[in-house]
């Protein structure tokens, strides 16, 4: 069986006591120990025809290709009967096999119903899916009870031992990511929008908690997609066919849009406490910080035609969450600067967002999402400064961060400096500024932006932003290591 409707799925997902509806009609789910990603539980196969080109390490960690062998035939038999979801990411045909049905539902609104474009990828991405199942049951000698599988190759996955939903999201998506550049298409763990007819695009690149989504999301421009964008010879596409977001804390004033989709009853909304009545509550962090809601694009309203390419971008623009008050609101970037930035993929964790964070702690992962992209940083760095050169976009990083001072003793930037400065740079009456020169990471900072107070410019504390640019040149002596 294939592809059962939304409601059916939620149905026998109430029917079997796996979630509750809230007051609104969205389906509300606890994944139980895995609230994020199983990091340390997920695993590449090492094979032949991947192994030179996998970025192998603490993030991409190998797999041998026999105890793949029998992982994978274990849950081939195992839902061998079980339902299915078939659709798309991209052009990029997609296969879920899952004892779950909420998670097939999950599918229905992450996924494309049809392919972009004529899906010529080869062999669709199969993910094998069983959250019930225990990894130690499976493959002998292994000591965990989840486990994540990419045999890029084949490209098929096995996901065993959590139900957090972003694990098959992410696993497509990483699959995804491997094979595109084989197709000359540039895969990017970003977000873009865009103006109403397709022109004046824009990639937002970003980690959790820089905002990525919030600020792709903008009343007066479209939403290609908010996490997974292709770039290629024609301009832009969403791989997606939903949103997966973060919503600690989300309220109706500060981003309307996304409050509106995930209380519809086409929402799947994962880790967000019940209160009484069927009433959520985003503010409880009791389970985790890491509260998540999935609702198919159509759930917006200002949503890009997802049949057809935007433009190429006209700006690129790196979010960057500093918690030292060490870098600027914002800077115009080179071309070498960008490629760095690029592969530092610099954000800052703070108390809160992380077990066992105390202090704001500096945070790198290449490509701004390397764990979904397999390849060494350098190629895909080489992908975007080919983009830029060809497409003439300019580069800027935009700090959502804490301004001079840092966390704890300065403000976080308000969303509406954030949001102005992105109007600045997308318009392009930024680049028409005035600029003073880095002292210490030699970019250009506007010291002028129209609608921004001044006090919000300028080029943060520069003895802070030593010590930063010595964490940043460590980090790059390891990826290039």
């Amino acid at each position: 069986m294939s592809n059962s409707n939304f409601k059916t799925l939620i149905q026998q997902s109430l029917a079997q006591k796996t979630g509750v509806l809230s007051a609104s009609g969205a389906f509300v789910v606890t994944t139980g120990k895995y609230t994020g990603r199983a990091t340390e539980q997920r695993f590449i196969c090492d094979k032949p025809h991947v192994h030179a080109s996998v970025d192998w390490g603490s993030v991409n960690k190998p797999f041998d290709v026999e105890r793949t062998s029998v992982f994978l035939s274990a849950l081939r038999k195992h839902l061998g009967s079980a339902p299915s979801f078939k659709g798309f990411a991209g052009p990029f045909g997609v296969e879920v096999h899952s004892s779950s049905p909420w998670h097939l539902a999950f599918c229905q609104n992450m996924f494309r119903a049809s392919a972009f474009e004529k899906s010529d990828r080869g062999e669709a991405i199969r993910v094998w899916h069983a959250p019930e199942l225990k990894g130690f049951d499976l493959v002998p000698g292994y000591k965990d009870e989840a486990l994540i599988v990419l045999d890029l190759a084949a490209r098929e996955v096995g996901i065993v031992g959590t139900a957090y939903a972003g694990e098959i999201k992410k696993s497509v998506f990483t699959t995804c990511n491997y094979w595109a550049p084989e197709y000359d298409s540039f895969p990017m763990h970003a977000s873009a929008n865009t103006a109403p007819d397709g022109s004046s695009s824009c990639v937002l690149f970003g980690l959790s908690g820089t905002g990525k989504t919030t600020l792709s999301a903008s009343a007066d421009r479209a939403l290609i997609g908010d996490d997974e964008i292709i770039w290629d010879a024609r301009g832009l596409y969403n791989l997606e066919g939903g949103c997966y977001a973060k919503l600690v804390d989300l309220t109706e004033k500060s981003e309307p849009e996304i409050y509106r989709a995930v209380q519809s009853p086409d929402a799947i909304l994962e880790n967000v406490p019940v209160a009484s009545g069927g009433r959520v509550d985003f503010t409880d962090r009791s389970l985790t910080e890491n509260t998540r809601g999935s609702y198919p694009l159509t759930a917006l309203s200002q949503v890009f035609d997802q049949t057809r390419h935007a433009s190429h971008p006209e700006t690129v623009v790196f979010l960057t969450a500093d918690a030292f008050g060490a870098l600027p609101a914002v800077a115009k970037l080179s071309e070498d600067e960008a490629r760095y930035f690029f592969v530092s993929g610099y954000t800052a964790k703070v108390a809160g967002t992380e077990l066992g964070v105390k202090e704001p702690k500096a945070a790198f992962s290449a490509c701004f999402g390397a764990p979904f992209m397999p390849r060494p940083p350098a190629f895909y760095a080489s992908m975007l400064v080919d983009k830029v050169r060809a497409s003439g976009a300019s580069v800027w990083l935009l700090n959502t961060g804490w301004t001079r001072g840092g966390y704890g003793v300065g403000a976080r930037f308000p969303l509406a400096v954030s949001r102005a400065i992105l109007r600045a740079i997308q318009s392009g009456a930024l680049a028409r500024s005035p600029t003073l020169k880095h002292p210490v990471f030699g970019f250009e900072v506007p010291t002028e932006c129209p609608g921004v107070d001044p006090e919000f410019l300028g080029l943060g504390d520069v003895d802070k932003s030593r010590e930063l640019k010595k964490r940043f040149d460590d980090n790059f002596v390891k990826i290039k290591g």
